[in-house]
């Protein structure tokens, strides 16, 4: 007579598998919370992402002086990955929703960016200044382009003496890879709306028509920038500016004495004259920094890596105010 089988093991691998997708679900729900309470008011959203460090702790201070780094390339990240654009933005936000702010150092070090992230910045800037915040912006290496742009917008603007700056333009970059494709066998079989449809795609060559309206656009990007330096920058007029408004890199002595910059000094002598541009001293001095959350780790862990300079050219025309050596693939 046989001896009954065994029972089976259990199944565990089901079991783990329900457990993780119970977790994940989870997950997901505390995702929707943290996402909607970023939504609400306060110092919730991209402002509560924002730390404060102490630099020069003074017991007696009732006012801070803030110092607000802004390096790399001035573009928005998609996602919930950070960017450059946003940190700043956030930083400035928080320093102009904090009564106990009395002034603002910010070191810039860019080569540029997006023509609306320069502009956006420029804007929190002036916004700033407009609430009795004096703002001192002060260069590192780099400070071109966008990054005079944003500059232009604050109380003073000091530079290292190795500083390099201006860059002073628009550019909107294109690439033209038809004759590559032709070599190989690809063509561009697209069906569009109308003959600028396609305009800077880079499998089909500008016509004279199309290369028109772009310099369009470029130069009322220029002019612009011109505006916002001679609105900025007291005694520059737009005469003196337009032979140093070529694109062409200055160093900090040549820009001195173009009156595009106040002064030539390192990072202490800067925050003292902060310190007496705020007035009604002592004042403590902090430093901001981007902490993003769990969640926002997470999902950036998730989310999908943003595409080189080089591979934003195929997603669309973007005018730059962005030193243009600077790209790389």
């Amino acid at each position: 007579m046989h001896s009954p089988l065994p029972d089976p093991p259990p199944r565990r691998g089901i079991g783990c598998l329900v457990m993780l997708m119970v977790l994940l679900a989870g997950l997901g729900v505390i995702g929707i919370g943290v996402a909607g309470l970023g939504g609400m008011g306060g110092m919730s959203g991209p402002v509560s992402r924002v730390d404060e460090v102490v630099e020069t702790l003074e017991p007696s201070a009732t006012k801070k002086l803030v110092v607000i780094e802004i390096r790399g390339v001035l573009l928005r990240a998609g996602g919930m990955a950070g960017g450059v654009t946003e940190d700043a933005l956030a930083m400035l936000d928080r320093a102009a929703e904090d009564e106990s702010v009395a002034g603002v150092l910010i070191e810039v070090d860019t080569p540029g960016g997006s023509v609306t992230d320069a502009d956006l910045i420029h804007r929190r800037i002036e916004r700033l200044r407009k609430a009795g915040r004096p703002v001192v912006v002060h260069m590192g290496d780099l400070c071109a382009s966008g990054g005079y742009y944003l500059a232009a917008a604050a109380s003073e603007i000091w530079a290292l003496p190795t500083t390099v700056t201006g860059s002073i333009g628009v550019i909107v970059q294109n690439l033209e890879l038809g004759e590559l494709l032709d070599r190989v066998g690809v063509r561009d079989d697209s069906i569009t709306s109308g003959d600028n449809k396609q305009i800077l795609s880079p499998f089909q060559p500008l016509t004279p028509e199309q290369r028109a309206l772009l310099q369009g656009i470029v130069d009322s990007m220029y002019a612009r920038f011109l505006d916002v330096i001679e609105a900025g920058r007291e005694g520059v007029t737009r005469e003196a500016l337009r032979p140093l408004a070529d694109g062409r890199l200055l160093t900090a002595d040549q820009a001195l004495a173009a009156k595009l910059i106040d002064r030539i000094d390192y990072r202490e002598a800067a925050l003292a004259r902060l310190g007496e541009l705020a007035g009604k001293g002592p004042h403590t001095v902090v430093r901001y920094r981007s902490n993003p959350g769990l969640f926002d780790l997470f999902r950036a862990r998730l989310h999908t890596p943003e595409p080189s300079i080089v591979g934003r050219l195929f997603q669309g025309p973007r005018a730059m105010y962005l030193h243009g050596p600077t790209l790389t693939l």
